[in-house]
């Protein structure tokens, strides 16, 4: 009787013992593929395309953590403004190392950072005593990328887009150019009044950030039968469009500028990097555009595409923007005055 008492007061005991070595087993392995995203350096648009993140064994654990910490957080963890405006610790930066330049421009040197000036090179920003020059948001947030999420779009949440813009404003940030991104959802539960809903937003942001320099809402396209890239560096980006509305259906004071606005980053991003760009497309709606005369919707690849030639393709084009914003600060106007 004894014997048999023993062991079965010994069985639920080693069940227990077994149970919490196994979640601690599944914690530890969770937690080593969040460390490993988090030790990789911070990778400008040179360097990302040149070591080419989809070859790296840690590819989809990483992008997996990094889709987690973005859905439960509402944070981009690479992304240092987010991280501070959600009040988390900061995950430090690392070197950019030995970068090298864009596709199309002339090399740099070792440890030179390919988009920082003068001013930014080698001194920390503080940003809390700048304006903010840039704001990102998005009409469609739930837009995402197959690759990624295994479906095109990720309903009541922020998709794919959400971490191309987060990448957009952390290219920015390193050029020294603080900028905002919002992510209020739009689109969900009522899909059509999602411009309506994106409208406050870009009001907002326009009213409290009077030295707002690029107001840009963040999509990707969908309807390709097969995904579109273009060689960069060696290595494959999504392709960008760039739409503005010419205010055939609602009135659009400054689309004239606007488009000229387009015209310049479509211009820079062809001769800096050949192929990437679908083009400048009007429309006839206005998608917020007349809030401003330096707003753009931009596209940045299909569904179909990764989220790393997403991302390659959004370090190129916040580069281009980076540079017309700096030369904005400098008074050298960068695009032909439009008519209201």
């Amino acid at each position: 009787m004894l014997e048999q008492f023993s062991v079965a007061r010994e069985a639920p005991g080693r069940r227990l013992k077994f149970f919490l070595v196994f979640l601690l087993f599944l914690f530890g392995w969770g937690a080593a593929g969040v460390f490993w995203g988090f030790l990789k350096p911070n990778l400008p648009c040179a360097v990302l395309l040149a070591r080419g993140l989809g070859n790296h064994p840690g590819q989809v654990w990483e992008q997996a953590a990094l889709s987690a910490v973005f859905s439960i957080t509402g944070v981009n963890p690479g992304y240092l403004p987010g991280i501070l405006e959600k009040g988390l610790p900061a995950v430090p930066a690392k070197e950019a190392g030995t970068a090298p330049a864009f596709a199309g421009g002339t090399a740099g040197r070792e440890g030179e950072h390919p988009l920082q000036d003068e001013e930014s090179a080698g001194n920390p920003v503080d940003f809390a005593n700048r304006p903010v020059e840039a704001a990102f948001y998005h009409t469609h947030n739930a837009e995402t990328y197959l690759p990624l999420h295994g479906k095109s779009k990720l309903q009541g949440e922020n998709g794919g887009v959400s971490l191309v813009a987060g990448e957009m404003a952390k290219v920015l940030e390193e050029a020294g150019i603080r900028s905002i991104h919002d992510l209020t959802v739009h689109d969900h539960p009522d899909f059509p009044t999602s411009y309506i809903k994106s409208e406050a937003t870009a009001r907002r942001l326009v009213r409290e950030n009077p030295a707002l320099k690029a107001l840009v809402d963040v999509h990707r396209d969908a309807g390709l039968s097969k995904k579109e890239t273009v060689s960069v560096g060696g290595r494959e980006v999504a392709r960008i469009l760039l739409i503005v509305g010419n205010g055939e259906r609602l009135p659009n004071p400054h689309w004239r500028e606007n488009y000229a606005f387009a015209q310049e980053i479509a211009h820079r991003l062809e001769e800096k990097y050949p192929g990437i760009l679908k083009g400048v497309r009007l429309k006839p709606g206005r998608y917020n555009q007349h809030l401003s005369p330096r707003a753009l919707l931009v596209e940045v690849g299909s569904d179909r595409n990764t989220l790393e030639e997403a991302l390659g393709a959004a370090r190129c084009f916040a580069a281009v923007l980076a540079e017309l914003i700096r030369e904005d600060r400098a008074g050298e106007y960068f695009g032909a005055e439009g008519e209201s």
